[in-house]
């Protein structure tokens, strides 16, 4: 007996020995683990990632960055069904455990045993929280004693409100979507606080596998899963049976609301790259700003369609050009249902072409598929005129890669294409559709019109002259293709573009429009290169006499550098300061004709301190940043200065309305009111320009390659880039109203003959009233004709209703003893 008690004593005291080592030994280690545990304190001056929004002038979400697509919203915002719903799945004793369930840790473990790997965490969501903002995701059991450690910590430190608002901002929910506001928004087009039931219990269980689960891509497993959720509810006494009966009888009614693709990208490059050098990467990606900017959507959509339509037209002239092999991946199968669920949504065909390939073809018209073999239809000869073939089989053969534009659908043998572009999208597999698919699926036939890419390129920017604000911008064909934004990133020679800064220069010096310069050869000595330099017209003749007005209507060269050499180059690179050109600027004779590269912005501008009376604003994309708190960073407000005195503003105005109606520039008379402009042509055709402006909005244009190389014979800044102009201003002029020019005091009209610029008798033929300065107007009178009378004539102003001046020239002239007198 005595030996048994021994016995047991010497056990007792070994196991007692063993457990205090053991418990010394657990201590150590979590004492060390401890040690190496994150410090909580950080969590109250916790950020986390926030998404940077980008909004057009009338608020309309243009793009967002992000590192996380995540918005806060605080707990009172969350719905009570979405907090039982996410409790039922993920935590059911969350209000009375203290950070850890030990149940669920031993059923964890055990299963995890069995498997002899971790299939099953077991983590309460307070658990999970501080894996997701303090831990990495690695599966190790040092892993699970510090999530451990820390949730106690945490309840310790928070209530449960806190924790659950945390935690539900946190989670990642599948489409880039973290938290559960930015989640709502993707899947149910909704703020959180308006979920029903069904949308909370279908979040609720996204978090297990967000892809796995996911809505978009598997409809059957994402309902299933909700069913899940609220059975779970149910078994919690968290919803009663009749609303589980009727909830899980639901469908999904997805609705996205998150823009799938950048609105006006050049742009929204143009905004975000600003906005990375000024606040940095971690602010752009991660700090929650609102960018407030001043694109006008519906112009820009306006502006990318006529820049896209001009380079087509511009490429068609040059003839049909035969694809190589281009690479099925150009137009992803994703990329294209996209495209054509716009198409279904709105009934407005892509604007850009897709890939095809030829089938089958006949003299008259041929078969074409798109990339997916349920994506059919039928290109007929008449879509393809512009080719100048007269049969299709001359063109093209089975096997060609072809672009091809969406005009609707046709006929196929079993009857009409669905009228509801509704019911042809259901007809179209779709990794993105929802619900189930039909097992057998119809070919939808679509109509075709040949297309192809255009390899020239162009810009388009339009800017509200009196505050600077841009309204359109176009960086070039396709930003999927090239983002170089020819804008703001190109420095081409604008040609005769650059002309009226310098005889902007001669009106500052006291030139008149009316002021003659002789149009003839002229030889001047090129030092740089040892030659001989002579300067000719575009049509390589010479006119003689001419006004500086006309010189400039019919963009002479010769004139022009003569100027330039009267004024001074140094003068004009001054001028050309003043108004905003900040390029360097040759200082040679060259200048002239627009030898130094500059950007299509900056000259836009330049032409814009005209349109608002010689007041310069400083080209403004973002009128306001906030951050995720609402502070504003940053507010531009229209900030005007003088550039130029109002006189000489208005005599240029009026001298490019005349570019417009007798010059160049005639294309933009199509628009029925008051406009002015200039183009601009480059040696060989390599780049052209048009920019004109009506008192309300400066447009320019440029059109040319990337490369320098010739747009083609005659491609003139008349020819390529003016007609883009026209297709955007005439959309433009649509929702404004008639503006003329104001004539500023100062201004004094006489009549003058148009040859000789000098006071006109009314013997003269071709009578003009022009604009001058008070005290520079002509004093001496025209000789050129038969005198008839003794006095020189004088006119009356008029305006037409559109603002127009009626010009003698366009007019019956009667002559009088002292008058003369105008009618239509």
């Amino acid at each position: 007996m005595s030996f048994l008690k021994k016995g047991i004593t010497f056990s007792f005291y070994t196991f007692l020995i063993i457990f205090i080592i053991f418990l010394g030994a657990a201590t150590g280690f979590i004492i060390q683990i401890k040690k190496q545990l994150p410090d909580l304190s950080i969590l109250k001056e916790y950020e986390p990632s926030l998404i940077t929004r980008i909004y057009s002038s009338d608020g309309q979400s243009l793009a967002y960055f992000c590192r996380e697509k995540r918005i806060l919203v605080p707990y009172s915002s969350l719905p009570l069904h979405m907090i039982k719903a996410v409790i039922a799945v993920e935590d059911s004793k969350f209000y009375t455990h203290h950070g850890l369930e030990f149940e669920g840790i031993i059923r964890a473990s055990l299963r995890n045993l069995r498997h002899r790997s971790f299939v099953e965490g077991g983590s309460t969501i307070t658990q999970q929280l501080t894996r997701s903002l303090l831990l990495h995701s690695e599966k190790t059991i040092i892993r699970k004693f510090k999530e451990a450690l820390l949730a106690l910590e945490l309840e310790k430190i928070y209530p449960k409100e806190k924790i659950l608002e945390m935690y539900l901002n946190q989670i990642y929910l599948g489409k880039g979507a973290y938290g559960v506001e930015s989640a709502a928004r993707t899947f149910f087009g909704k703020h959180v606080e308006n979920l029903e039931l069904s949308e909370s219990a279908l979040l609720a269980g996204l978090p297990k596998a967000p892809n796995h689960y996911d809505p978009y891509r598997h409809p059957k497993r994402a309902i299933e899963r909700r069913n899940y959720v609220l059975r779970r509810m149910l078994e919690e006494d968290l919803i009663d049976e009749i609303t589980y009966q009727e909830t899980i009888q639901m469908p999904l009614n997805l609705n996205r609301v998150e823009p799938q693709t950048v609105q006006a990208p050049y742009f929204v490059e143009y905004v975000r790259q600003y906005i990375e050098e000024k606040y940095g990467p971690n602010m752009l990606y991660r700090g929650g700003l609102k960018v407030y900017t001043s694109l006008d959507l519906k112009f820009q959509k306006i502006a990318e369609t006529a820049v896209q339509w001009g380079l087509e037209n511009l490429d068609k002239r040059q003839g049909f050009r035969p694809l190589t092999e281009v690479s099925s991946g150009e137009e992803s199968k994703k990329k294209l249902r996209g495209i054509l669920e716009s198409y279904a949504e709105t009934g407005q065909p892509p604007k850009l072409p897709l890939l095809g390939k030829v089938m089958e073809i006949s003299p008259t018209q041929a078969n074409i598929q798109i990339e997916d073999p349920n994506v059919n239809g039928i290109l007929y000869m008449e879509d393809a005129t512009w080719t100048k073939v007269e049969t299709l089989d001359t063109l093209l053969k089975p096997g060609d890669q072809i672009y091809v534009r969406i005009l609707g659908t046709v006929e196929e043998e079993e009857g009409e294409a669905p009228e509801n572009p509704d019911e042809a999208m259901q007809e179209i597999p779709d990794e993105e559709f929802v619900g189930p698919l039909p097992e057998e699926l119809p070919v939808t036939l679509y109509r075709f019109a040949l297309e192809q890419k255009p390899e020239v390129q162009g810009a388009l920017v339009a800017i509200d002259p009196k505050s600077g604000a841009i309204r359109a911008m176009v960086g070039g064909y396709d930003f999927s293709v090239s983002k170089f934004n020819r804008c703001v990133q190109a420095k081409r020679q604008p040609g005769s573009a650059f002309k009226p800064f310098i005889y902007e220069t001669a009106i500052k010096q006291g030139y008149t429009l009316a002021d003659i310069f002789i149009d003839s050869p002229i030889i001047y000595q090129d030092e740089t290169q040892d030659k001989d330099w002579k300067p000719v017209n575009y049509y390589q003749k010479f006119f003689g006499p001419t006004t500086l007005r006309e010189a400039l209507e019919k963009s002479r060269n010769v004139i022009t550098i003569k100027v330039l050499k009267k004024v001074g180059i140094n003068e004009t690179i001054e001028t050309a300061r003043e108004m905003g050109i900040d390029s360097p600027l040759a200082p040679d004779l060259s200048m002239a004709l627009g030898s130094s590269g500059l950007s299509l912005l900056e000259l836009t501008s330049a032409y814009g301190i005209f349109a608002s009376g010689g007041m310069k604003a400083r080209p403004i994309g973002i009128l306001k940043v906030e951050d995720s708190d609402g502070n504003i960073l940053e507010d531009h407000q229209p900030y005007l200065e003088r550039a130029v005195d109002e006189q000489t503003a208005y005599l240029m105005t009026q001298a490019l309305m005349g570019v417009v109606e007798h010059g160049t520039g005639w294309r933009a008379k199509a628009l029925g009111r008051p406009v002015a402009g200039k183009t601009g042509t480059t040696n060989n055709y390599v780049d052209a320009w048009f920019i004109g402006f009506t008192p309300d909005i400066v447009t320019g244009v440029w059109v040319g390659f990337d490369e320098y190389r010739t747009l083609g014979d005659v491609e003139t800044g008349s020819r390529a880039a003016a007609p883009i102009w026209v297709k955007f201003m005439k959309e433009y002029i649509l929702e404004h109203q008639v503006q003329t020019f104001p004539v500023p005091s100062g201004i004094k009209f006489v009549p003058i003959d148009r040859k000789t610029g000098l006071l006109a008798t009314g013997d003269c033929p071709n009578v003009f009233l022009e604009a001058f300065k008070e005290g520079t107007e002509p004093k001496k009178i025209c000789n050129a004709h038969q005198i008839s009378q003794d006095h020189f004539v004088s006119i009356d102003m008029d305006l037409s209703k559109d603002g127009r001046m009626l010009h003698p020239q366009h007019s019956n002239i009667t002559a009088s003893t002292n008058q003369i007198y105008c009618s239509d």
